[in-house]
């Protein structure tokens, strides 16, 4: 009972997108309690129709009018070169007194802290928060709320609200990525097109063969395409564990589609809470508008996350293609023919349908018309008929047949989505003062803001009829399509005074469009902006990187994906390698370490780059151990809040991703000493960070890029022994293989003993001779995966000396076959 009257007190905050001014209205009428939407750059949604600054102030009005909170996006990494552009959107927003700005990139981070601490700040999913003690370093920094990723378990979340104080927020419908938001570079590094930059080109939709590592096929189809998320079943328990906010996603989707869904959620959010009412929004409709399939998620430990047969809306089962019966009626129609259609029981077809063809819904038509067996036109075909449409092409019979667009269905979300939302006219008061021998004065008044209008005419005396305060009185009130509501009326007049009709009226015009401009002038106006060069002489810019000019070689840093042996290690001294990087994974990392520290090389501990709690619970037992090192590379928040406190040196790993200076000056204030910077920059880029930061840089040179990390297992699990798998039904057992696109490339694929599937590039990162321009690097980065030992040799010998003769030619046994230079030369979009 007791459960039941906090579930009743407590209902999470309802968050819908909105990329348009009509989602915008469409949430407002769906019952959103929240809204969020992106400006026209810095946004990850970057194509999507997004807000211009005019709509924008608009929506923000709108929504405030009716109770609903706006939450502005500024989640992508931010080149220096976008700063000034920036500066200039925060100061227009910070005036319109925005609910929250939702970020990603901790140079942006570093700025809103230190120079517009009146924004309410939350993390994006992009920021990649992965458990408790993530959530408790943005606690800690001043956030107002944090997101926790989709892979989370409801437990998990209900944990976590129970052990913080800060609002956190989880997804409950919509698109699911494969990989951990944040840290997929699988788009940037196949076309240059950066999902941390807005612009994913969606490769999780995409087609792949999965070989095992003797290349046979495992399996091929929609390999990396997840399930939609719907948790609507389960709002009790999501009420229950305590979370604020439940966002819905799909800022490019329509406003048919952010009514619909965010009606059906407010409805059952509504019902949970206590509140009865009729529910306008059924099962069938929430399918009916865009699904993938639906999936709980990891919230509720469904481990079939994945649909290999969809890569987009394929809609709801209606029924199956079938042969027609002969029929003279039916001549050839050119390019279309009868396709015969028989219908579900339950089922509906209309005119100006959607339809999709078979399980993976690649191919379709829109029903311009529908015929009866007979040849009679139909506008409408039921459950259990069967009937004829025009289609351009032949479809076999027996293909199941879907309906992924209900014209009846979106025109009634239309509809409902669409009632106008309007802003209450401001009421303008006029005060006129009529004196004989004095210009006439008019005062024209709304909320706060005053003019004033001296004219250029006296009052005559009448030559018959006086002037009276009622005609005065019509012509003020005229004020119909100007924007504004008439008010109060003042009039100071003296008597026996005549003033014409088209005087007061032009009187009243110059005073309400003088009033108009100084409303649009105090809306513009960016109080307490902050000056841009400001920024960039002192923050960007003001420190240079003290450089040895005559010892510029750099150290080299070997970096191992999986704990080395120690015969291994013992080949590799005397080669120039300055320090190694190992996993802190297991036990044994102690005596690995104390190996590598015998062998004369300094060692990073390197932890997880997800850290859930089963895995911060081993961190935390590991971290306690006495074990040799000089310093630990840190992948995730997690570690940091762990690690923040400690004297060793603490570098942060390129899932931080350090884009930008300002980053570099976040890594600082929150402990860091080194930073390995991001693989999306280019070389102008990295040369204009390193050299304008005291922190110590690191750069990979070489090795294979991870471009993916997922909980979504890619391998035929159910083939498994149940001992290998965890309670989610995901398998630990090791596995390799190889995902093949579209194209023939090949992706190497592992899945460790976490049962995280780990998907790296189809090339070799191999940057060479023009590296050596890049003086504020310290250090230089050799990723290690399964390279033999003579190859690594050569590698590391081209690094610590050959690379310095200047030849540009490579020395035997390495190739530029298969390597590339990542976005050193072409950068990201």
């Amino acid at each position: 009972m007791i459960e039941q009257e906090v579930r009743m007190n407590k209902k999470p905050e309802l968050l819908a997108p909105a990329g348009t001014m009509d989602a915008i209205i469409a949430a407002i009428n769906g019952g959103a309690d929240a809204v969020y939407f992106g400006g026209k750059a810095f946004n990850a949604r970057r194509n999507a129709e997004n807000m211009t600054e005019d709509e924008t102030r608009t929506a923000v009005a709108l929504c405030h009018h009716r109770g609903v909170k706006v939450y502005v996006t500024l989640n992508i990494l931010i080149k220096n070169s976008e700063f000034d552009a920036l500066i200039d959107t925060l100061n227009f927003l910070k005036d319109l007194h925005v609910d929250g700005l939702i970020v990603q990139d901790i140079g942006l981070i570093y700025l809103l802290r230190h120079y517009y601490p009146e924004f309410k700040l939350q993390t994006s999913t992009q920021a990649s928060v992965y458990g408790l003690e993530g959530t408790l370093f943005f606690q800690e920094l001043g956030f107002s709320r944090v997101v926790l990723p989709r892979e989370m378990p409801l437990a998990e979340v209900a944990e976590i609200k129970r052990n913080s104080a800060i609002e956190l927020k989880i997804f409950c419908h919509g698109a699911l990525c494969y990989a951990y938001s944040g840290q997929c570079l699988m788009s940037s590094m196949i076309g240059g097109r950066s999902g941390n930059r807005g612009l994913c080109a969606q490769p999780c939709r995409k087609t792949y063969k999965l070989l095992d590592e003797a290349d046979r096929l495992i399996h091929e189809g929609y390999l990396l395409s997840p399930k939609d998320l719907k948790i609507l079943d389960e709002m009790a328990a999501i009420v229950d564990s305590g979370v604020d906010a439940l966002k819905i996603e799909g800022r490019m989707k329509t406003p048919e589609y952010v009514y619909g869904i965010t009606r059906a959620y407010r409805e059952q959010i509504d019902e949970v809470g206590g509140e009865r009412g009729e529910k306008t929004i059924d099962e069938q409709a929430v399918m009916q508008v865009f699904n993938r399939d639906f999936t709980k998620g990891h919230l509720f430990d469904e481990p079939d996350l994945l649909n290999p047969q969809v890569g987009k809306n394929r809609g709801i089962l209606i029924g199956s293609v079938v042969a027609l019966p002969q029929s003279k009626k039916r001549q050839n129609q050119g390019a279309y023919q009868p396709l015969g259609i028989r219908l579900n029981e339950d089922a509906q077809l209309s005119v100006g349908d959607g339809l999709s063809f078979g399980e993976d819904g690649k191919s379709g038509t829109k029903v311009d018309s529908i015929f009866a067996l007979d040849g009679s036109r139909r506008e409408k075909a039921c459950g259990g008929e069967s009937v004829a449409i025009p289609c351009r092409y032949p479809v076999s019979p027996g293909t199941l047949l879907y309906k992924n667009y209900d014209r009846e269905l979106m025109d009634l979300l239309q509809q409902m989505g669409s009632v106008p939302v309007k802003l209450p006219e401001p009421v303008v008061d006029f005060r006129v003062t009529i004196k004989a021998d004095t210009a006439v004065v008019i005062v024209a008044m709304t909320r706060s803001i005053e003019v004033t209008v001296v004219a250029d005419f006296m009052p005559e005396r009448p030559l018959k009829k006086a002037l009276d305060e009622s005609l005065v009185r019509e012509q003020l009130a005229r004020i119909g399509g100007t924007g504004f509501e008439l008010g109060s009326i003042e009039i100071k007049m003296e008597p026996d005074l005549f003033l014409s009709r088209s005087q007061l009226n032009s009187l009243r015009k110059e005073a309400v469009e003088k009033l108009q401009a100084k409303i649009t002038q105090a809306a513009e106006t960016k109080t307490g902006a902050m000056k841009t060069e400001v920024l960039l002489e002192k923050e960007l810019y003001g420190i240079s990187k003290s450089i040895d000019q005559e010892n510029q070689k750099k150290r080299i840093s070997l970096e191992f994906s999986e704990m080395p042996s120690p015969e291994f290690l013992s080949q590799l001294t005397g080669l120039g390698i300055t320090e190694v990087v190992i996993p802190l994974i297991d036990d044994g990392v102690s005596e690995i370490a104390a190996f590598a520290k015998d062998c004369g090389f300094n060692v990073l501990l390197k932890t997880p780059k997800v850290t859930d709690a089963g895995c911060a619970r081993k961190l935390r037992r590991l971290l306690d151990l006495d074990i040799e090192h000089d310093g630990f590379l840190i992948g995730n928040y997690e570690a940091l809040q762990m690690l923040k406190d400690r004297v060793d040196y603490l570098e942060a790993d390129q899932s931080f991703n350090f884009f930008n200076t300002l980053a570099a000056k976040a890594l600082q204030e929150w402990h860091f000493d080194g930073g390995v910077l991001s693989p999306e920059l280019d070389g102008v880029a990295l040369k204009d960070i390193s050299e304008h930061t005291e922190l110590f840089t690191v750069l990979p040179v070489y090795g294979r890029q991870e471009l993916m990390v997922s909980r979504k297992c890619l391998f035929n699990c159910a083939a498994c022994p149940e001992k290998t798998k965890g309670k989610s039904g995901l398998c630990h057992q090791e596995m390799a293989g190889n995902l093949v696109d579209e194209r023939g490339g090949s992706f190497p694929v592992r899945r460790d003993n976490r049962g995280l599937i780990h998907i790296y590039n189809r090339d070799v990162l191999f940057l060479r001779e023009e590296i050596l321009d890049h003086v504020g690097v310290d250090t230089w980065r050799v990723y290690h995966q399964n390279e033999s030992l003579e190859t690594l040799k050569n590698i590391i010998g081209y690094y610590s000396r050959d690379i310095y003769q200047k030849h540009w030619g490579l020395p035997e046994g390495l190739q530029t076959a298969g390597t590339t230079r990542g976005s050193f030369k072409r950068g990201v979009k």
